[in-house]
């Protein structure tokens, strides 16, 4: 599949073999008779109702993205990751992302794209991840019977963070998801997670596009999104 293969909208004429083609033309023209509709309104409607997110940013954030553009999967993520840290006083839209985190983890460990260090959205990532690393000193102190694992957890995030400042082209992202995958509970509702979740996705060029990907993470956004507001 190439990654230009997806175009914007535009009117199309798009035919259908149906084994049941009199029934579905009998149900369509129905229904357009009774909504004062064309045939095709009514069948596209029905078909992007059926496969599109309910939830209105998230159905835009797929329409634009998943089938609109060059990077359908790191752009799609990126939209998300940045809609939820829109929040207010450091709190994010949402705290259900966990499934889309796992997903971008699982699909990093196909992706062989190399930092060269002069990405633009390196510098605000390395802010990001400075920031964690305080969270997690915040944590080690509010969690005493946890200190030790804590306090290692974020040593071995200043160990990645300097080999992301140093040698970008050694790192591997998905290391930064398994952080934040770690200690979930306590960075779901910040917006930094979320911020750094955007700089991550953004970073990474190379993520792999293909129908079962595009489906499989379509599928979770229909899933977190129906408990957004």
């Amino acid at each position: 599949m190439k990654k230009n293969e997806y175009k914007k909208d535009q009117e199309k004429k798009v035919l259908f073999n149906f084994i049941k083609a009199n029934l579905v033309d009998n149900l369509l023209k129905d229904k357009a008779e009774i909504e004062h509709r064309s045939k095709s309104s009514v069948a596209e409607q029905l078909i992007l109702d059926s496969l599109l997110p309910e939830n209105s940013i998230a159905r835009d954030i797929v329409s634009t993205y998943l089938y609109n553009d060059d990077n359908p999967i790191g752009n799609t993520l990126s939209a998300i990751f940045s809609y939820n840290a829109a929040g207010v006083n450091w709190k994010s839209v949402n705290d259900n992302l966990i499934p889309l985190v796992q997903f971008a983890k699982k699909q990093l460990v196909y992706c062989s794209t190399p930092l060269s260090g002069d990405e633009p959205e390196l510098y605000h990532c390395i802010s990001q991840i400075e920031t964690i690393i305080d969270m997690l000193l915040a944590l080690a102190e509010e969690k005493p019977e946890m200190k030790s694992n804590i306090l290692h957890e974020a040593e071995y995030t200043r160990v990645l963070l300097k080999d992301l400042q140093e040698r970008p082209n050694h790192v591997k992202l998905f290391n930064f998801y398994q952080i934040l995958l770690n200690n979930w509970e306590y960075f779901k509702t910040s917006t930094i997670t979320y911020r750094l979740l955007m700089d991550l996705t953004l970073l990474e060029k190379g993520w792999r596009n293909y129908a079962e990907i595009r489906m499989e993470l379509l599928q979770i956004i229909n899933d977190v999104s129906k408990e957004w507001n």
